[in-house]
């Protein structure tokens, strides 16, 4: 697909911009391909232009920027923010209940299971000070958590190493609608989540 092309070349040369950017937007828990973009960058990083361990680093610190924001919005503002998170997310009061379990059953620990399970991730570091854990223990479970999860995408792209440009020329244009359909559906049951509410309240 040669529209992407022009593309791959503006990637190659801000990666570190572009795997920090997109990484510190993927932890907010918004829809947002920051997966894709790591594994690309792993691809990169397999041709030579940029170093593996860097974009792994980049990566990493761009995740816990975001993690700490909710952390310490976490701390002084717990139900106000957990209740935002309802509303406009996909979050429920069951996934609230489910991470608490989590931190119940696995402590700090949570923070790095939280990174591969759908939503405990949302509301695990919100929850974390709530829970009992304390700044220094979330720095390490956090930092341990978001090298782990950012190498495992990064790795994946670096074992895809030179095909991944063919790789996104295939599926280019199935991934551009593959995400705007799954924009529209989300915009769709936003929209239908809100109504509902409202119809609740005007029946209470």
């Amino acid at each position: 697909m040669d529209v992407l092309r022009p593309y791959f070349g503006w990637l190659v040369q801000h990666t570190y911009l572009v795997v920090f950017v997109s990484t510190v937007i993927d932890a907010t828990g918004v829809p947002f391909p920051g997966r894709v973009v790591l594994a690309a960058a792993g691809a990169i990083a397999a041709s030579g232009d940029v170093s593996l361990p860097i974009v792994i680093l980049v990566g990493a610190l761009g995740a816990m920027v975001t993690d700490h924001v909710w952390y310490f919005a976490g701390w002084f503002h717990s139900k106000r923010l957990l209740h935002f998170y309802c509303r406009w997310t996909f979050g429920s009061a069951a996934c609230v209940n489910r991470t608490s379990d989590y931190f119940r059953r696995f402590g700090a620990f949570t923070i790095i299971i939280g990174r591969y399970v759908a939503g405990v991730r949302i509301f695990a570091w919100p929850l974390a000070r709530k829970s009992g854990v304390g700044y220094v223990r979330f720095l390490l479970y956090d930092a341990v958590g978001a090298l782990l999860w950012t190498a495992t995408w990064v790795l994946i792209g670096w074992l895809v190493g030179d095909r991944w440009e063919s790789v996104l020329e295939t599926v280019g244009g199935w991934m551009l609608a593959i995400i705007i359909a799954a924009a529209a559906f989300v915009a769709a049951v936003l929209v239908l989540r809100r109504r509902s509410r409202h119809g609740a309240a005007a029946l209470g």
